[in-house]
Order: structure tokens, then sequence, then C-alpha cells
């Protein structure tokens, strides 16, 4: 008869996996973005023959932050009479007005501009773009979010990096944070944000591996576009799955380090989190829609195809955490396993966990310093971005299980209030209490007690554990406010009798 610790120690050794495989493919691209060519496309598109360019904005409701960015275009260094702006606006608020203020301006200017609108939000943000596909006529299109503020040189950098490979598909560019200063959340979101795109991309590209572009900072072949679908209708991560699209037919994507397209960053940890499990959940359905697409892409070497994969699942690896370690401390508590048998006693284990620790404040510093903002300011938060990463652990691991189980109807849209409105964010309604949140407090305050007990035992690596990860959750959770609030009792009852798990927020885009 097998041992119960056995059976434990197996378990807990199968969930580690996820976790091991993709930290350390974590470490392989950040390796990788130090052969990064800091000088990839510097020279400029030539003067001559330059092409039509589309510029495709999705809106809704964008009141405070689409004037800026439709103003952005008209200082880019780029022929106005080759370029086309078309706004695809699903607003029902004043954000129409000042669209079409801000479209006649446009083409006063001499640049082509039109709104496209529908009847109805069918398939809602992607919906959106594909109802304004049609009026394309660029031979590229460079795609926008209604927060996206382009800096001069995007166009003429963007086009001059297709020269380098005639199977590239898309180019895109590292995000920028024009209220980067705004708060110690901004400020965290901002160099977390700076690490995946250094590691992420800059890795990626030297690897010559997949990636996901970002939907707002990316310039691509309009008939690439056409060639793979345009986009899939209720897709929450509408650029992840266009992404992938885009591989299995044989394209490639480029990264350009040096050329921003600036945006808005999430102001507070609630709205961070929901836009981390809002993308968790759709990796995690593109992964399920796509998986025998991708594995049987004739187009893609086993390579890519297995870093596609990876990069899809990555945010199982939260669910692998969870699973290893309750599983550890409940068979310690229960008598199931003893002290010294568990793998978090094990000098070997806590080494390799260990490690890619280092590599992520090698590659936050490094990001840092490519972009020249290594500063005893900016690295002095580093330790903090862990903090973010252990707090967002339960609300990223119900999203990728929404997505897994195919569910589609969690979008959260992430609030912008622009830099005049910095701090009001009463124009939104969908930041509350809600199933999320109160998985967190569960699974939070259970940690906790749980490091206590197994702290008695002396399986220090896994008491420590817990404990961060149940004091952090607690301590994002802005539990002073929830707890002010006349209704807090009665959104739980709510909640746990009448809400279906994971759908934290009316489906936005």
């Amino acid at each position: 008869m097998i041992e119960p610790w056995v059976v434990i120690a197996v378990v807990s050794l199968a969930f580690s996996i996820p976790v091991l495989i993709a930290s350390y493919y974590t470490v392989i691209l950040f390796v990788s973005s130090l052969r990064y060519p800091r000088s990839l496309g510097i020279a400029d598109l030539s003067t001559s023959n330059r092409p039509t360019v589309s510029i495709l904005i999705a809106s809704y409701n964008e009141k405070f932050v689409i004037g800026r960015t439709l103003d952005a275009i008209k200082d880019l260094n780029y022929p106005k009479e080759k370029l086309q702006v078309v706004v695809a606006d699903d607003s029902s608020d004043e954000t129409r007005a000042l669209i079409d203020l801000k479209v006649e301006a446009l083409e006063s200017s001499g640049i082509t501009a039109l709104v496209s609108r529908r009847e109805t939000r069918d398939g809602f943000k992607s919906g959106a773009l594909n109802h304004a596909a049609p009026f394309l006529n660029g031979e590229y299109v460079l795609l926008l979010d209604s927060d996206s503020t382009v800096t001069p040189n995007v166009l003429s950098r963007g086009l001059a990096a297709f020269g380098l490979d005639p199977k590239i598909g898309f180019v895109s560019f590292r995000v920028g944070h024009y209220n980067r200063d705004q708060n110690l959340i901004t400020r965290l979101f901002a160099l977390q944000q700076d690490q995946g795109d250094t590691i992420t991309k800059m890795g990626s590209y030297s690897l010559d591996a997949p990636y996901s572009f970002q939907g707002g900072f990316t310039l691509m072949l309009t008939r690439v576009l056409r060639l793979v679908g345009f986009w899939t209708n209720d897709s929450v991560v509408d650029d992840a799955d266009l992404s992938c699209k885009i591989y299995c037919s044989g394209w490639k994507g480029i990264y350009l380090s040096d050329v921003k397209i600036f945006c808005e960053d999430p102001s507070t940890l609630e709205i961070w989190k929901k836009q981390a499990a809002r993308v968790a959940q759709g990796w995690a359905n593109c992964a399920r829609s796509r998986w025998r697409k991708i594995l049987q892409s004739s187009e893609l070497s086993f390579w890519r195809r297995l870093a596609l994969l990876i990069f899809l699942l990555g945010p199982f690896s939260g669910i692998s955490w969870i699973v290893v370690t309750f599983v550890s401390a409940f068979a310690l508590i229960l008598g199931f396993n003893a002290p010294g048998n568990s793998i978090f006693s094990s000098p070997i284990y806590i080494a390799i966990v260990s490690l890619p620790v280092i590599f992520f404040f090698a590659s936050g510093g490094y990001a840092l310093y490519v972009q020249r903002i290594m500063t005893p300011r900016n690295l002095i938060l580093l330790p903090l971005v862990s903090y973010t990463s252990s707090c967002m652990v339960t609300a990223i691991s119900i999203g990728f299980l929404n997505g897994i189980r195919g569910k589609t109807g969690f979008f959260f849209r992430t609030p912008k209030s622009g830099l005049e409105h910095v701090g009001d964010n009463k124009y939104f309604r969908d930041v509350q209490l809600d199933r999320i949140a109160i998985a967190e407090a569960i699974f939070a305050t259970l940690a906790l007690a749980l490091s206590i007990l197994i702290a008695f035992q002396g399986v220090w690596f896994l008491a420590l554990s817990l404990a961060g990860f149940g004091a952090l959750t607690l301590k994002s959770m802005n539990l002073s406010r929830m707890l002010r609030s006349n209704r807090f009792g009665a959104q739980i009852g709510k909640s746990l009798l009448t809400v279906p798990l994971g759908n934290s927020s009316s489906q936005t885009a």
C-alpha cells in the first residue's frame, strides 16, 4: 500500500511542474533579452513612396481620454495625406459629440477621418472593430486604444522595421505610461509592464519565439488582418487571440523597444486585479479554443508551438501554487505527512523554486536600465512588484478557470480618467465587491490560519509562503473601504447566493 506522504509528494511535485516551466521559461526569456539588438530598425523610412496608413481606434464612453488620443495623431511625423483615421465608436454618452468634434479637426488638418457606429453592441470591442474594418483603406493599420497617445516617430520607425523580414506581419511598440507618477500603484504597474515588455517581447524577439502584441500599441499589415479574418467576436483579449491567428498563419512579429506609445495605467489594486483576471481568462479561453490549431499548424515549428502554448497557459501557475501550498499544509496538519517528508522541507526543492526569484529582480533592474530610468527611487519598487504578484494569485486563478471552462462573459473595462481628471473614477460604477473578492478573502484568511499551524511544525518555508500570500492579499483588498459600505453584508449574501463565480462585472468594452 502506498504511503499517504508519497501521494502528497507526487501531487505536489506534479502541480509544481507548471510553475517551474513558466518560471524557467521567463528566465530563458530574460537571458535572451540581453541579446536584443538595441539598434533594431533604427533607420527611418524613405521619404519617397510612403504607403497609406489607417489608424483604427476602439472607443466606448471614453470622454476623458479619447480627445488626447485623436489630438496626438496630428503631430505624427508622416504626410497627412497618407493618413486615414477610423474611430470604432460604441459610445452612448457625450463621448460621441467629442469624437465628432475631434474628427472634424482632423479633417481640417488634412487627415482623412471618419467614425464607424452601429445600432447594437454585438461582440463588444471586437464587434466594433470588425464593423469598422471595411472602412480601412491603408496598406498598414495602426491599432490604438482610446487612451493610446502616439509619439511623432511611431509610423516612420514602425514601417521601416517591416523591411527587416518579409514574413513580418506586425510591429509592436513599448508601452509608455503618461500617469506613471500618479501614485504608488501606477508606479508599480508601470514597472511591471516595463519588466514584461523587456522579458517577454525583447526576449521573444531574440529567441524567435511568439508573443502576444497589445492591441493599442501595434502596427500591422492590413492584408494580414484580412487573411486571418479580423477579430473574433466576444473575445475578452482580442489582441492575444489575433496574435495566435497571425502566428498560426506563418507570420511573425517584431518589437521596437525604444519606440513608445503612451497609455494610462490603473490607479488602484482593485482595478489592476480585475484587469489581470480578465487577461488570464482570455488567454485560457484562447488556449482552449485554439490549442488544436496551434499544435497542427504547419507554419509553426515545434519550438514555436510550445512557446505559444506556454505563454497562453502561463496563468495556470497560480492555480498550481495554490494547490501545492494548500495540499501540503493540510497534509501536515491532518497528519498525512511528516514535516521531514514535505517537499517544502527539501533544500533542493526550495533552491529550484527560489532561483527564478533572483532573475525576477535582475530582470526588473535591467528593464529600468534599458529605459535609462534605473534610479534608487525606481529600484526600491522591485520588492513591491513581487507583492502585487502575490496578491493577484487568487483573482488570476479564478479568471483562468473561467476561461478554461469556456466562459466569455467576463470583460472588465479599465477605468480611464485622463490627466485632467486624475483620481476621479465616479464616472465608472463597475468596481465593487464581487465573488472574486470574496474568494480572495476566504483563501487569504485560511492561508494565514494555516501558516500559524505550519510554523509550529517547523516547516518555515511553507509557513512564510502562506503568511505572505494571506497578508498581502488582504492588504490589497482595501477592506477598510468595503467595511465602511453599509451594503457589505448584503453584497456578500447576494454574491454567494446568486452570482456565478467569476462574473465580477458587466461585460463592456
